[in-house]
């Protein structure tokens, strides 16, 4: 078995971690890899074979599986560059609340034993694709993990943002923005904003005002082949496209945004005796004590 690691460098104590992990996967057979650009960090040190240090993507293309080390942020970027190659991902969480990993640092090494045992599954996980459509043409954006979401770009103004699916418009929010998310995205900024939280395996997508004026702050749960078109009216001269929080495009009233669920599915590693919303409120509750 051939794993890729793929860690978050700015971590506290991630070469020891590493250093760890590695020796674990020697002990149970289990071949490590790792991007060529971690070179730099002699990496080598730690017990990784220099030829196992391969480019991306050409690294993608020897793993059965790779471990993403970091909080949700770190295994969302490596899902974007990864999932075209059916590769699925684990992640170990050294974030703070890590709700898109499995492996906590204290079960490391008993669940990289279960991994060489064949003892997990891979789950099938939804992500969006948005295309702009302007005068000028089409744009492709980014993939969306988590979340597309259409705002204002100045504070404290409010948007008026009209919402199409399947070709029939649905109705034009004033609000301060509106989230199109996945399940993945669920637990993100569409909570924050009162959004309904999706199992991992729920293939819907979700679409969530962000503090509508109206008191239209319904959230509505679509089918997976649902087709999503959003404009603004003439009076709304330009609005804000965010991806993922982290990919940004400017949004005129002469465009359109379409979203809808990527062909292709991410894939991430799962172990049956682990219960979704059993962690994800254990996770709540410890940080909502931490912020009291």
């Amino acid at each position: 078995m051939r794993i890729g690691f793929f860690p978050n460098m700015k971590k506290e104590n991630i070469r020891d971690i590493l250093s760890q992990a590695i020796t674990y996967c020697h002990t149970y057979g289990i071949e490590v890899y790792m991007p060529k650009e971690l070179e730099h960090h002699d990496v080598c040190a730690l017990g990784i074979e220099k030829s196992h240090l391969l480019p991306r993507p050409e690294v993608f293309e020897h793993l059965d599986m790779a471990f993403s080390f970091g909080g949700d942020g770190t295994i969302i970027q490596l899902a974007r560059q990864i999932y075209p190659y059916n590769v699925p991902i684990c992640g170990i969480n050294l974030g703070e609340l890590g709700f898109l990993n499995q492996i906590e640092l204290e079960n490391l090494e008993m669940a990289i034993e279960r991994i060489s045992k064949g003892d997990y599954y891979v789950e099938d996980r939804i992500h969006l694709v948005g295309t702009l459509h302007t005068p000028e043409g089409e744009r492709v954006l980014r993939p969306a993990i988590n979340d597309i979401v259409v705002s204002r770009s100045e504070p404290g103004k409010m948007a008026r943002i009209n919402l199409s699916i399947n070709g029939g418009h649905t109705q034009m929010y004033p609000a301060d923005g509106l989230i199109v998310a996945c399940s993945t995205g669920s637990t993100g900024y569409n909570l924050s904003a009162g959004g309904p939280i999706m199992a991992p395996d729920n293939r819907s997508l979700i679409v969530t005002p962000i503090a509508p004026h109206l008191l239209q702050g319904v959230s509505l749960v679509l089918k997976e082949s649902a087709k999503i078109d959003i404009t603004m009216p003439e009076r709304q001269k330009n609005l804000h496209i965010s991806v993922d929080g982290t990919f940004d495009y400017e949004f005129s009233n002469t465009d359109s945004l379409h979203i809808e669920a990527h062909p292709q599915y991410c894939k991430y590693v799962r172990f049956k005796d682990q219960k979704f919303f059993a962690t994800l409120f254990k996770k709540l509750t410890a940080r909502s004590k931490e912020v009291i």
